[in-house]
């Protein structure tokens, strides 16, 4: 700990304008001493005085004990009465030790008692808010939800500030603080590295620029909301959350910039992706190149694009060729400082978890009310309280039901009078690694453009307020790259990783001056679906899905924020490569694969994967039918692709008798021609890119109006769930990351094959926990098991397994124990090939702790479809050594994955393993402590919860749907919503965990947009 600065003593010499010294103390409430007062010894002459008198007492004592046994002879001494008095003292000293900490622990449980208490929100009654022009009404529902009616949009906003503050207030402050790096200041220590990487990735040096450059209107919206705010805490400085009072600090005044901050924190959960590229790269030097690019898929057979109903599947992109590293560059971050950092920037404790969500609409053909209904639940952290907040807003010209960010005016996902919406992670990708070339060091350090030129690089100081230590000085350093005709500001993020040698730079498209623009009143005000996607034409971010459905019975989608485009923003041709087959010769035909072999094809068929010239496409199958030779027979051609299907072979013929045959004739397949002949832009780097390369230097963004959209398709369903969004012939690069298409999968097939749809078979699939994947995993391993020749272990636990497996459903639900042995399954496989190929290719031991750091860092948001791929296809490359097979592979597998399980496998339950846990992030560290200090819950305690991260209701031990939302345009009110845990930020609130049963059993609330539920009505006057 950093020694604290003592407190300068006084001059003892008398200065000019004082012939007295003044000795310092402690004032108390007995008051001053008065001037006339006869002067006394000072306390430390006191003190001084009483110590040498001791000291001569004690050395006078020992000298008449010597004499005297100098003197006396030896006798026997009675005992001693100073070991019993010593006990006594010792006795009352403990005693009161042990009453003073009663009394303090007492007062502190009382007081934080008090204040979590005093704090509950306003319900009833009047209340007053400076600046509010005309008395606002707020009414509540029973789940706490608020309602709020003004006369104008500025009281409105200011209203819905001061509602929000009443039950959110520490939580905004928590965000904001995250964002800005300010978390130490109030926290300690422990998130000083955290602060200094938000310093580091200049997210408070953004939001600055933002406000600086937004229009004058939302500037005046994000004012008067932040007026609100102040107004509540202005108002109740003496009834502030509790957590205030437990850490000892005051909130200070909202500000626009803060609403910013907030949403930048949303921002940076949905699209930090360079972790992935730093992790990729290093992964890849300890991989055989045909096994890394087995592990990052770019599409799946599985793909449904929202903008095209046909099932399309992409042709891998181009990669970019890696510039080698010079003699000053050769040293990567150590496994160790990526995974630190990882776990900084997305610390949900899952693999795969990433932030996304589900969103569709069913037309009107397809619903019972004959109106369109549109659903949407985001997946991200849970926590208490949660991150969204709901509320119903009314004001002339504005009608909102849904779910604010608090902090931010308006609401982000609901309905107004005309339309609904919700929103999915688009995941574009929108952040590029530069390895700059650098020279000179501190404040002479300069890097190379592009064209050859040295600048030096900004400066940017910052200082760290830490608690109880002294302050940190950071000196943050950015370098000027393009967007188009314009520059951002690329933080060197080298010191977030130690061990990196090289200058590497953050290339982010939220760091453009133009790229934070707040499009809710327009939104609001939007009177149809079209109007509300041309409300976020100059929306920066996040890259988000919108899905919409209005009362003119349409649905539509496009997809919204900026994506960058590297390279050129110029069209090129689109190269058509030629998809060879290699033909059967007249000598080749087929037969049956043994039994003990799988049959790829037929796997294939029985899953329903689709046409064959997709399987074909994507798959690239290696293992089809054994080739037999047989007599030799007239050629036959196969016919080329037409339309979207590989046509049938022409029937066979007899062969005419002829002298000789004729040769055959190879003749590749040809793709199908695309619809979009042209193609813009370059390939985006998976991993750190030279920054001198000009291909990889940011030419623009995507243009607004032609980013992937719908509207009112044929099949009367759309839906997106963070897989694929683009077809096969979209010009644009948006991403090489999606993720697993088993959800959009699965919603698809859900809604498709119905009509009548309900908002009640909304919810019914919003918590749907069939998972395709695993399913096809669950078959595969019950097969591996029957067949395999080569296990060690014990093979009766092992049938046991293969027996639950073979009748498993797919259902990720509490109650199976099948998903629960899948659900060990699955990691112990993944790192099993991962570890194996690592230590084959370094020549190291598998269970060596280095290699179990670099599977770690595979990350791949559709690492369960690469999964998948190498289980149905079995490359004999990935095999560990000493395991000739895929089926012994699979069994040692699963054996090694039931280490742990109870003897009974039938016993052992998915609810056993599969558990959330929704807690306070200060309080929830220490329950019982926090719970019996504050005398209630300060958690859900852990849930068992169906699901896992490929089904539709994504679930994982703090990740999960985070609000659950359905809209019937059939009526006003006809729309229902659901949160994890409950309205309120005051955990002694009624409404903090009021929600929590129905969100885990699968019901849900009313959300009227007009016939409010009114429980409890409070006026808001102005002041």
């Amino acid at each position: 700990m950093e020694p604290f600065e003592q407190p300068q003593q006084p001059d003892a010499t008398p200065s000019a304008e004082s012939s007295e010294t003044v000795e310092p103390r402690l004032l108390t409430r007995r008051g001053a001493v008065e001037e006339d007062a006869p002067e006394r010894p000072s306390l430390r002459e006191q003190a001084e005085a009483k110590a040498a008198a001791a000291s001569a007492a004690a050395r006078d004592a020992v000298s008449r004990w010597k004499a005297r046994q100098e003197s006396t002879p030896t006798r026997p001494s009675p005992p001693s009465q100073k070991p019993r008095r010593w006990g006594r003292i010792a006795a009352f000293s403990a005693a009161g030790v042990l009453l003073f900490c009663g009394v303090a622990t007492g007062g502190f449980i009382l007081s934080s008692r008090h204040d979590l208490r005093a704090s509950i929100a306003q319900l009833d009654g009047t209340a007053h808010a400076a600046g509010l022009k005309q008395a606002v009404t707020i009414t509540h529902d029973a789940q706490g939800v608020p309602s709020i009616t003004a006369q104008s949009i500025d009281d409105l906003l200011e209203a819905q500030g001061y509602v929000t503050a009443q039950e959110r207030l520490w939580q905004m402050d928590m965000l904001r603080r995250h964002a800005a790096g300010e978390l130490a200041e109030v926290l300690g220590s422990s998130m000083l590295d955290h602060d200094r990487q938000q310093r580091i990735l200049q997210l408070r040096a953004t939001a600055d620029n933002a406000v600086a450059a937004m229009s004058d209107d939302e500037r005046h919206q994000l004012e008067t909301y932040a007026r609100g705010v102040n107004a509540y805490i202005d108002s109740h400085v003496n009834a502030l959350p509790v957590e205030f009072s437990v850490l000892h600090y005051l909130p200070t005044r909202w500000t626009p910039r803060d609403s910013v901050l907030v949403m930048l924190a949303m921002w940076q959960d949905l699209s930090t992706s360079f972790p992935t590229k730093l992790d990729r790269e290093a992964l890849a030097q300890h991989l055989p190149a045909d096994l890394a690019s087995d592990l990052y898929p770019t599409s799946t057979f599985r793909d449904r694009i929202p903008s095209d109903p046909r099932k399309d599947l992409s042709t891998p992109v181009e990669s970019i060729e890696q510039i080698p590293l010079d003699s000053t560059q050769s040293k990567l971050a150590t496994p160790a400082d990526l995974l630190d950092r990882e776990q900084m920037l997305a610390p949900t404790s899952c693999s795969d978890c990433r932030a996304g969500s589900n969103n569709w609409a069913v037309s009107a053909a397809r619903s019972a009310s004959g109106s369109p209904i549109v659903s949407n639940d985001m997946h991200l952290g849970l926590s208490l309280p949660n991150l969204w907040f709901e509320t119903q807003l009314h004001a002339p010209g504005i009608a909102l039901a849904g779910f604010s960010l608090p902090g931010m005016p308006l609401i982000m996902v609901g309905r107004n009078a005309h339309v609904a919406w919700g929103f999915t992670n688009l995941g574009g990708d929108v952040q590029d690694v530069y390895i700059e070339h650098t020279r000179g060091t501190g404040a002479q350090t300069e890097y190379q453009r592009a064209d050859g030129s040295w600048t030096a690089v900004a400066h940017h100081p910052e200082i760290i307020h830490v608690r109880a230590r002294r302050d940190v000085h950071l000196d943050v350093q950015t370098t000027e790259h393009p967007l188009g005709a314009k520059t951002i500001a690329a933080p060197i993020i080298s010191p977030l990783f130690p061990s990196e040698h090289r200058s590497l730079s953050l290339a982010w498209i939220l760091y453009a001056s133009d790229a934070l623009h707040l499009p809710s009143l327009s939104v609001a005000q939007a009177s149809s679906g079209v109007q509300l996607a041309q409300a976020f034409r100059n929306f920066g971010g996040p890259s988000l899905n919108l899905v919409w459905a209005d009362d003119q019975k349409h649905i539509g989608y496009h997809a919204i924020g900026m994506i960058p485009v590297r390279g050129s923003m110029d069209r090129r041709p689109r190269s058509l490569p030629t998809l060879d087959l290699g033909q059967p010769t007249p000598e080749q035909t087929t037969e049956p694969v043994p039994d003990n072999e799988p049959d790829t094809q037929a796997t294939m068929r029985e899953m329903n994967f689709g046409a064959p010239h997709l399987l074909l496409s994507a798959w690239e199958p290696q293992r089809r039918r054994r080739v037999v030779r047989r007599e030799p027979a007239k050629p036959q051609r196969v016919a080329p692709v037409r339309g979207r299907h590989r046509a049938l072979p022409p029937q066979i013929k007899q062969p005419r008798p002829v002298a000789k045959p004729e040769p055959p004739v190879e003749k590749p397949i040809a793709p199908m021609k695309p619809v979009i002949d042209y193609v813009v832009g370059a390939a985006i780097a998976n991993t750190p890119v030279d920054a001198l390369d000009r291909s990889a230097a940011w030419a623009g963004v995507v243009p607004f109006d032609e980013l992937p959209s719908i509207v009112d398709p044929a099949n009367g369903v759309i839906a997106t769930a963070n897989a694929r969004i683009t077809p096969d012939d979209y010009p644009y690069t948006l991403s090489n990351e999606w993720v697993d298409a088993y959800r959009a999968e699965r919603i698809y097939r859900r809604l498709e094959r119905r009509d009548g749809l309900t908002p009640a078979d909304m919810l019914a699939l919003q918590t749907d926990a069939y998972s395709a994947y695993d399913h096809f995993l669950a078959q595969r391993v019950a097969y591996a098991i029957d067949h395999a020749h080569n296990v060690k272990g014990d093979t009766k636990r092992l049938q046991a397994a293969a027996d639950l497996l073979r009748s498993f459903d797919g259902r990720m639900t509490t109650d199976s124990s099948a998903a629960a042995i899948v659900d060990a399954i699955k990691p112990a496989l993944r790192a099993a090939l991962l570890n194996a190929a690592i230590s084959k290719h370094d020549h190291l031991k598998p269970n060596d702790k280095k290699v179990e750091e670099l599977a770690s860092l595979y990350h791949w948001t559709a690492s369960n479809s690469a999964m998948e791929k190498l289980v149905l296809l079995q490359p004999a490359r990935w095999l560990p050594e000493g395991i000739t097979t895929w089926n012994d592979l699979l069994a040692t597998v699963t054996l090694d994955a039931l280490h742990g399980a109870p003897h009974d496998l039938a016993r052992w339950k998915y609810a056993d393993v599969h558990k959330q846990d929704i807690a306070h992030p200060i309080f929830g560290t220490h329950r019982r402590y926090f719970g019996f200090l504050l005398g209630t819950p300060v958690g859900l305690g852990p849930q068992a919860v169906d699901g896992d991260s490929t089904t539709v209701n994504a679930s994982a031990k703090k990740f999960g749907a985070s609000e659950r939302f359905t809209a019937d345009l059939s009526s006003a009110d006809s729309n229902t919503a659901n949160l994890p845990s409950g309205q309120s930020g005051n955990l002694a609130s009624p409404h903090a965990l009021d929600q929590s049963k129905a969100y885990h059993e699968g019901t849900t609330f009313a959300l009227p947009l007009e016939n409010v539920e009114v429980q409890h009505t409070l006026k808001l006057l102005p002041q």
